[in-house]
This record gives C-alpha cells, sequence and structure tokens, in this order.
C-alpha cells in the first residue's frame, strides 16, 4: 500500500505573499493543481489559488455570515459542526480529487487561515500529511497593499492582519509549520527554498530555482517597505497597528529558524493569549474606517 501523500498549506493574511510562497513550492516539485485562478492586474504573476478551494472557503465564511474582510474568529464549534456533516463530506471529495495521483500538493488560500477548525478534522480523515507554511509579512506592508487594492484605511488592514495571524497560530497548533518571511524569499530565495525543502525533506531542483529566481520573482511588485521595520514602532493613535507591530516582533525570529519550534514556545503562546484578550477589549473598525 502506498505511503499517505504529502499536502502542504500556505497559510498567510492576504497581501502577504502568499502566492509567491506558493509558486515557490514548484521548485521543490510540489504540485499546485490545474484548476488555478486566472492572475489579475492586482497579482500579475498568478495567484496559485486552486479555484475549486477558493470557491468553496468563500462559501464556507458565508454561511457564517462573514467574509475574508471579517476581523471576528470564526466560532469553531460552528466550524467543527459543519466539518461533521455534508460540508466536511464535499471537502473530503474536494481534497481526495485535487490530491489523487499526486505525492506532495499545495494548497494556497488565505482563507483558509481563519477556517483552519473546519479543516482539521477534514484532513485527518483525509490521511493526507499535512505542513503549514505560513507567509509572514510586515503588517505595515499588508496595511499599504491592502490599502492601494481594496481601499481599506491602515487600521482596519492592521487589524485584518493581526486576526489572521492569532488565527494561524492556534488552530495550527500540532501539525508541522514554518514561517516563511516575505521579503527575506525575495531578497535570498535559494536560501530560503533550501530552509524550505529541509523542512518538507523536498530536493530542491537547481533549474526550477533559477527559473522562479530570475524569472517569475520581481522585487518592483514589492511597493512598500516599512520604515520603522527594525523596531516596530507606531504612532500611539494607532493601536491595531501597535498590537499588530508586537506580534510580528515576536515572530521575525522564527523565519530564520531551520524548523518551528519558536512556533510552540510557552512565551508566544502566552503573548498571543495577551493579544487576544487586548483586541477583543477594543472597538472593531468598519471597512469605512468608522467604528461602530
Amino acid at each position: 500500500m502506498n505511503a499517505p501523500g504529502r499536502l502542504v498549506l500556505v497559510l498567510g493574511m492576504h497581501r502577504s505573499g502568499t502566492s509567491a510562497l506558493a509558486r515557490a513550492l514548484r521548485v521543490l516539485g510540489v504540485a499546485l493543481g490545474n484548476d488555478l485562478l486566472p492572475a489579475h492586474p492586482c497579482n500579475p504573476k498568478g495567484f496559485f489559488e486552486d479555484a475549486g478551494l477558493y470557491a468553496f472557503n468563500r462559501a464556507l465564511l458565508a454561511r457564517l455570515n462573514l467574509s475574508w474582510q471579517s476581523p471576528e474568529t470564526p466560532d469553531a464549534r460552528a466550524l467543527h459542526a459543519l466539518a461533521a456533516g455534508s460540508a466536511g463530506v464535499a471537502a473530503l471529495d474536494l481534497l481526495r480529487e485535487k490530491s489523487a495521483g499526486q505525492a506532495a500538493l499545495g494548497l494556497k488560500d488565505p482563507r483558509m487561515s481563519r477556517l483552519l477548525p473546519f479543516w482539521r478534522p477534514v484532513l485527518a480523515a483525509s490521511g493526507l500529511r499535512a505542513h503549514c507554511v505560513i507567509s509572514l509579512r510586515h503588517p505595515q506592508s499588508v496595511a499599504h497593499s491592502l490599502r492601494q487594492r481594496d481601499r481599506l484605511n491602515s487600521e482596519r488592514g492592521h487589524m485584518l492582519w493581526l486576526a489572521h495571524m492569532l488565527d494561524i497560530l492556534e488552530y495550527s497548533a500540532g501539525l508541522p509549520r514554518l514561517l516563511a518571511d516575505y521579503d527575506l524569499l525575495l531578497n535570498e530565495p535559494g536560501r530560503q527554498l533550501r530552509r524550505l525543502g529541509h523542512f518538507l525533506n523536498l530536493p530542491v531542483d537547481a533549474a526550477e530555482l533559477a527559473v522562479f529566481a530570475n524569472d517569475f520573482l520581481d522585487r518592483k511588485l514589492r511597493h512598500h517597505e516599512p520604515a520603522d521595520a527594525e523596531n516596530g514602532a507606531e504612532k500611539p493613535d494607532a493601536p491595531w497597528a501597535a498590537l499588530a507591530a508586537r506580534l510580528y516582533a515576536a515572530l521575525r525570529p522564527a523565519a530564520d529558524e531551520a524548523d518551528g519550534r519558536r512556533l510552540d514556545s510557552a512565551r508566544l503562546a502566552r503573548l498571543t493569549a495577551s493579544l487576544r484578550r487586548e483586541a477583543a477589549a477594543m472597538p472593531r473598525l468598519l471597512p469605512s474606517g468608522v467604528r461602530p
């Protein structure tokens, strides 16, 4: 009997480099499927996102009256209940269809970052060996990109970044996981792909690496680099940005690790719990930036 296939989940906030990270998996021989979303002016190199998974996760969020712009953490109990019913059966069929005949399959959709309580039991039922690769980008850069693409104000962008990252850290616990920094991937693709290959125990294809580094990566597409990325300083009137900066500062060293040990540290767990409490006590921001 063949060993179960490998599934690599690319997680992260929207505009955090998840598309580039998903494309990078091809350098390691990881398939991305044949039903990818087409390129778009906001992502001219492509999303590398399975269209079926994208549609499924959008519908799943809609069943909870949420969207990708919702800062609320989806109800884990409701997601568990959905996974135990017909939605779970459909998700399992989707995974089996996508992974059939693949030794290693990569799936990317930032929405999955919020929906892991649904997908974890489905993954367990599938028998696939799931690994999580988490894309990290400075929240200032993400907020800037969201302002350009979606006209979201900076504070709302930081709020959404924090919500996604906190959910990822909590709900991916127990799975093999690695943090990958978007800026490091742009600046040193060879080193970062070797690090990713070590984590997944997959070899780097030198020819594919050259194509990825020389033809795919385009540093001109990175339109924003935070001026204060080193110290995470934020204006005192930007409380969501300040919370996000604290989490980023704690996560950034893990992007240089060979494994995900720092992500499982008690110190980080205490910080994320504290940030959840502080975020819960703050008013949410509407898309216009007007407080409800």
